[in-house]
């Protein structure tokens, strides 16, 4: 449902977080549920995600979707440049993958987690012209290819960094170069700002169940260089 991604984050509330000169600038563990975590449906799907703050079996608070037939996302507003702090890092865990799920096709684009990264407009000239940045859990691979979305070709590029080959009900570790990724998904274009991330699990088209979890999110900043 990734056509309604640019109406989500108009309406997150305005809750940025400055930049500082030390890093990280963003970071959530998800001990407490934050009031800054705002969920959003879309117009054209009747079922909503259940999303909630769970506990694993050590003890660690994380932040946990269930979709059954459905999608929503949960998602917080940023406000940081991707020049200066360009390292994502998270974890995440699925209790299985969509074998049904194609995100090269509007009815079967289902996947069962999607982190979006949302930059604001590459021109001034229209504030409705985002650029979307998704890694996405899949079925298929390889790792490491990117795809347009089939909802929003021109404006929305979607990374696979892990598949039906990687572990289940298990924690994953991710590390990814924002600017990097973006260069790849969006050649000879740059970045505007960061201005929203959000989780989702999206099992609506091809009726299907899940649940996944995130935790551990940070943004970190590159140290600048000293003038001689």
């Amino acid at each position: 449902m990734s056509i309604a991604l640019t109406a989500l984050v108009l309406v997150i509330p305005a809750m940025a977080r400055s930049v500082g000169e030390r890093a990280p600038v963003f970071q959530e563990d998800f001990e407490s549920d934050s009031l800054e975590w705002v969920e959003r449906g879309f117009p054209s799907v009747s079922r909503k995600n259940h999303f909630a703050i769970s506990e694993d079996e050590h003890g660690n608070h994380y932040l946990r979707v269930e979709s059954a037939e459905s999608s929503s996302a949960r998602g917080v507003y940023l406000s940081l440049s991707v020049d200066r702090c360009p390292r994502l890092s998270w974890r995440w865990r699925i209790s299985n993958t969509i074998s049904s799920a194609d995100l090269t096709l509007k009815e079967r684009d289902d996947a069962a987690a999607r982190l979006y990264l949302v930059f604001n407009e590459p021109s001034l000239w229209n504030p409705f012209d985002k650029r979307i940045l998704v890694y996405v859990w899949d079925e298929a691979g390889p790792t490491g290819r990117i795809l347009p979305n089939p909802w929003l070709p021109d404006k929305e590029r979607v990374l696979v960094l892990e598949t039906a080959a990687s572990p289940t009900e298990a924690w994953v570790d991710e590390s990814v170069d924002l600017g990097r990724d973006f260069a790849r998904a969006f050649p000879g274009e740059s970045p505007g700002e960061l201005e929203a991330l959000a989780f989702i699990a999206d099992t609506d088209n091809t009726r299907s169940r899940v649940s996944a979890g995130l935790d551990d999110l940070k943004i970190q900043c590159e140290p600048r260089a000293r003038a001689l």
